[in-house]
């Protein structure tokens, strides 16, 4: 075999396993599904770097997520692409490189933000890097991630927003109920005045 020839059987090859790389398979598709319908319900997702963090770590992440109630995905970029088309999270597209990992939440905006740093502050030797994120629809940078990551709970901020709500009705009635207190008192002191006459 000439070299030529080598060079041509050998382009050949990487051309084939080029081709048989691009077609997708059954499990990607399905990945790339289970995926897209991540994208589809969720209001909040959160990008991070997961270099250097080893397995019984990884697992360790896992766990903690599990326990804040969000979603903890490493994913393949190539998939994560396909799969995000058409929703509010195609703006990740643009970060998807190197080995990233996807904290999501299908219902409390901020709780990726809050479960990544919690994470962080547990005393762990590694933590994911934030990347960006995505909060109901809109692109974060990795600093307005720290910020909602210090924000109250939503259990919290309802309580604070019906006590300030709470406090004007409350004073009301106390006055409405001072006033009503002196308006029986005044009928009273008339009744019996008209009594003693």
């Amino acid at each position: 075999m000439t070299a030529t020839t080598m060079v041509v059987v050998t382009e050949r090859r990487a051309t084939k396993t080029r081709e048989v790389a691009d077609v997708p398979n059954a499990e990607k598709i399905k990945k790339v599904e289970e995926l897209n319908r991540v994208f589809q319900k969720a209001t909040a997702a959160v990008l991070a770097d997961y270099q250097g963090i080893d397995a019984p770590m990884l697992t360790q992440l896992r766990r903690h997520m599990r326990a804040q109630s969000v979603d903890f995905r490493v994913i393949k970029n190539t998939l994560a692409r396909q799969a995000m088309k058409n929703t509010v999270f195609e703006v990740l597209d643009e970060e998807l490189k190197g080995p990233v990992s996807l904290v999501v939440s299908y219902e409390d905006p901020i709780a990726p933000a809050k479960a990544l740093a919690e994470f962080a502050k547990s005393g762990v030797a590694k933590s994911p890097k934030v990347l960006c994120g995505v909060i109901e629809g809109k692109k974060v940078s990795p600093e307005e991630v720290k910020v909602l990551a210090n924000l109250p709970s939503k259990e919290v901020l309802t309580a604070k927003m019906l006590a300030t709500f709470n406090g004007p009705a409350t004073n009301f009635v106390g006055v409405f109920h001072g006033l009503l207190r002196k308006f029986v008192g005044t009928l009273g002191a008339i009744r019996e005045k008209k009594a003693a006459e």
